[in-house]
């Protein structure tokens, strides 16, 4: 019997446990010059230690099962969402065992799900625990962002139980609106 993982809304305090939401801060811009308004600074990337490259991600429709989960014990990854809509599965850095992976008894709190749309991205903490993005569209595009080293040596793969990914429910057009 698998598990469900029920979808959050993606925001900046719910996905600080597991990294830092890239989106356009509500803050004052450090420069507006009339052909740009630019933030700087917005992401901390110095665990990238020098040797960062961007990857291109083509994510497939398919089951909505996660029966794998993997983490880079050492470096940050970016995910930017350029297209289509998709789930996002995390867990805390070396906080999804209690027992271990092949007992099934993962903490109840272990996982977090979260839909990401195009134009949305995450930075994940180094030890956050992922796996590819699920597709609610027929694919979704990421660019990434994470060290040259990452895939060679620094990859951890675990074979975890079977968790069922439950999508938000569609907002209804006949829903009323937020009160005045």
């Amino acid at each position: 019997m698998s598990r469900v993982l029920h979808a959050l809304p993606l925001s900046a305090e719910r996905f600080a446990p597991f990294g830092t939401l890239l989106a356009q801060p509500q803050s004052t811009p450090s420069l507006e010059r009339g052909d740009i308004t630019f933030w700087n600074a917005t992401a901390d990337l110095s665990g990238l230690a020098g040797s960062g490259v961007t990857g291109h991600l083509i994510a497939h429709r398919r089951d909505l099962t996660l029966t794998q989960i993997e983490r880079h014990l050492h470096t940050p990854e970016a995910f930017i969402a350029t297209a289509g809509r998709s789930l996002m599965v995390v867990g805390r850095p070396g906080d999804l065992v209690a027992g271990d992976f092949t007992s099934g008894n993962l903490g109840p709190d272990a996982l977090c799900v979260f839909e990401m749309s195009a134009g949305q991205a995450v930075l994940l903490h180094p030890g956050s625990w992922h796996w590819a993005p699920f597709p609610l569209t027929e694919t979704a595009s990421f660019l990434l962002v994470l060290r040259a080293e990452t895939s060679e040596h620094d990859i951890d793969i675990q074979d975890i139980p079977a968790h069922r990914l439950e999508p938000p429910a569609p907002v209804s057009a006949a829903s009323p609106g937020p009160s005045p």
